[in-house]
């Protein structure tokens, strides 16, 4: 590894000499919120953004997200840009961004040897309906608590 800079705070920046991973786009960041009416409430009737659709999710997402019998009810915010927010009527407090990459094998082998000691929540899961039928899909933590989602 070679330390390009330190920050004002005194935190190194470091790049790895090798870059594996190819992020390909990110469709978009889930939020979680205690009601859903009241978050749709907030972005279509206080922010003006169009809501996409809403839906609910039942087993097999507990296969993705690593929680037996998970049920969810979500909606998609669109953001100006086209940027996604999926709002999740769920697990309170936690949110992840998602991340189409390139390679997620690829992508799973960089985590491991990360210093950050990230961990999948399951194995990778081929999704079987919806928009993203056939991708596959995991979720990934560190030890600071960030949450990817990752399509491949």
């Amino acid at each position: 590894m070679k330390i390009i800079t330190i920050l004002p705070t005194g935190i190194p920046i470091v790049m790895a000499s090798t870059r594996p991973v190819k992020v390909l786009q990110a469709p978009h960041t889930g939020i979680t919120v205690r009601s859903l009416s009241r978050a749709i409430h907030l972005f279509q009737n206080i922010l003006n953004l169009r809501i996409l659709r809403t839906t609910h999710l039942c087993p097999p997402v507990s296969a993705v997200v690593g929680h037996p019998e998970a049920e969810i009810d979500i909606a998609l915010v669109e953001l100006p840009g086209g940027h996604l927010i999926e709002l999740l009527d769920w697990d309170l407090g936690s949110w992840h961004l998602c991340l189409t990459v390139e390679s997620l094998e690829e992508t799973l082998r960089a985590l491991d040897s990360d210093e950050a000691a990230w961990s999948q929540l399951t194995a990778p899961q081929v999704l079987q309906q919806g928009p993203n039928a056939g991708k596959k899909v995991v979720y990934v933590r560190n030890e600071d608590g960030l949450t990817l989602e990752l399509f491949g």
